[in-house]
């Protein structure tokens, strides 16, 4: 896909208790409830349209989180996932362009899966989920990137690929339900791709 990659990261600080022009309920928590974090995600927008989550521990706040940048970027996060997966000549054509990096279009669908197959086979990010904290994840980042899929899951899910307002991925079999190894090669991708982009080819 020719257009640019805006990026998608887990939240360090949450800010709530917000002035908001709209709130979304996650999960069946109360609209109305700001005084306390409720049991379950609440999503609550600003008249700028930016998501400030609430949420009592970081499972919920990655539930929150996921839902909103789902509802925000679904064709963008979705077409980061089959990248990092290695399956965009599978899906749009072996001669389609990508960015993996910061740049626009610098290669080739199948240069680029080439690149992240090897980094699949090759089991780094495996290996580097396998190491204890703080050399590996810590345990409220897993707890945030199990909340994460599970928030952006339950959007496509409650909405379906053919029924998504973005034409860019509307129907598309490319969109799919993810699992934390996506997320996780994702994190590992925009670690290294600033300078392994240039070098793809």
């Amino acid at each position: 896909m020719a257009r640019r990659r805006r990026r998608a990261r887990l939240p360090v600080a949450v800010a709530a208790l917000v002035a908001v022009a709209s709130t979304t309920a996650i999960g069946g928590a109360p609209a109305g409830a700001a005084a306390t974090a409720p049991e379950r995600p609440t999503i609550r927008y600003t008249e700028y349209g930016i998501p400030h989550i609430i949420a009592s521990d970081w499972e919920g706040l990655g539930t929150g989180y996921g839902y909103a940048a789902a509802k925000d970027n679904i064709c963008t996060l979705a077409d980061t996932y089959l990248m990092v997966n290695a399956e965009r000549s599978r899906h749009l054509g072996p001669e389609g362009r990508t960015s993996p990096g910061q740049n626009q279009n610098t290669t080739t669908n199948l240069h680029s899966d080439l690149y992240f197959q090897r980094i699949k086979d090759d089991g780094v990010v495996e290996r580097l989920l396998a190491r204890p904290a703080p050399d590996g994840p810590e345990p409220q980042v897993e707890e945030a990137v199990r909340g994460y899929v599970r928030g952006y899951n339950r959007y496509l899910a409650e909405t379906g690929a053919a029924n998504l307002s973005d034409p860019a991925c509307r129907g598309a079999a490319w969109v799919r339900p993810i699992t934390e190894m996506d997320v996780y090669r994702h994190a590992h991708a925009e670690i290294i791709m600033g300078s392994v982009d240039p070098l793809l080819d």
